[in-house]
């Protein structure tokens, strides 16, 4: 297939989702037009090709100016705030289904809900978000970087999500953290090491309560802004991108995957969804990240196909359409 058969894929899947670009962000029982399906084959020609892109695409969606805040969800009602230690879940798909599913974690939960919640509809699952930002899902006594201190509204949080988690039972349980750069003390690094054993300590108190666990592996970082870098490189892009190497450099991924495994949970990688050896802010006519760190709603949403193929490799009593 040529390069000019596949982009049209994704433009075609943007053109579907581009009503919901430009509003604010939906209420979590806002009707939209399911996002299409796309193909893993296509995501990673499109991935592949990312790389030779020069010149920023005129038809680009998210628009810079709003990629920013391009979340897909509403996030003030949905997400814990700073000093919460609880909340009431906010609940996408079908209400009414026989099976349950909680997304936990911080900001990166939020992030890829806009894939699940469309995942949560067509499979008629019952999806809960427990995500706090900046309250990774790891045992570790966070250090709140805003204030200087131990983050324990996070480890009350963890202790809460737990509780409900086993109040519920649900049928699986996706997890996913964002670990660059976390701390757990003034200047101190959480390492790889205690990544994995925060995270596999987490995982076994799931797996009591819930029937399967998987963990939706992090995010590569870029070395700058998306939206901010592509405004100041509109007529050469590349300048945008980031080595893959530099781009995971502190992302603990493989700590995490031995966690799952020392756990019995299942991982999920999602780095072949958004880089080759490069990391690129724009895919096709897309833009893949809102800041350094988080995906666009819109992107995020265009890979509900391959993460639900990627989900059922872990969770097959659900694998029947």
């Amino acid at each position: 297939m040529s390069r000019t058969d596949r982009l049209p894929i994704l433009a075609l899947a943007v053109v579907l989702l581009a009503g919901c670009t430009g509003a604010p962000p939906p209420r979590p029982r806002q009707a939209e037009a399911p996002a299409p399906r796309i193909a893993l084959s296509h995501v990673l020609a499109a991935v592949r090709e990312a790389p030779a892109l020069r010149a920023l695409p005129a038809d680009l969606t998210p628009a810079l100016a709003t990629a920013p805040t391009d979340l897909g969800f509403d996030n003030d009602k949905c997400e814990a705030g700073p000093t919460a230690d609880r909340i009431e879940p906010c609940v996408f798909g079908d209400r009414a289904a026989a099976t349950d599913v909680v997304l936990y974690g911080d900001s990166h939960a939020g992030m890829w809900l806009p894939a699940l919640s469309e995942i949560a509809e067509r499979r008629h699952w019952r999806l809960q978000l427990f995500g706090k930002p900046a309250c990774p899902a790891p045992a570790i006594t966070f250090w709140n970087q805003q204030e200087s201190r131990p983050f324990a509204e996070c480890d009350r949080f963890r202790s809460f999500v737990a509780s409900r988690i086993a109040s519920v039972r649900p049928e699986l349980v996706i997890v996913t953290s964002g670990s660059f750069s976390q701390k757990r003390g003034r200047g101190v690094l959480v390492t790889p090491g205690q990544w994995q054993t925060g995270l596999a300590t987490t995982l076994r108190t799931l797996r009591r309560s819930a029937a399967q666990v998987v963990v939706l592996g992090d995010t590569p970082v870029l070395d700058q802004s998306g939206p901010e870098c592509l405004s100041a490189n509109v007529a050469d892009i590349s300048a945008c991108a980031t080595s893959r190497t530099a781009a995971t450099a502190r992302v603990w991924n493989a700590a995490e995957a031995l966690a799952a495994r020392e756990a019995g949970a299942g991982y999920v990688s999602v780095l072949p969804w958004l880089c080759t050896r490069i990391c690129t802010p724009v895919i096709g006519n897309v833009t893949v990240y809102r800041n350094r760190f988080h995906l666009t709603g819109t992107y995020a949403r265009m890979m509900n196909g391959v993460l639900e193929e990627a989900l059922l490799e872990h969770f097959p009593q659900d694998a029947v359409p």
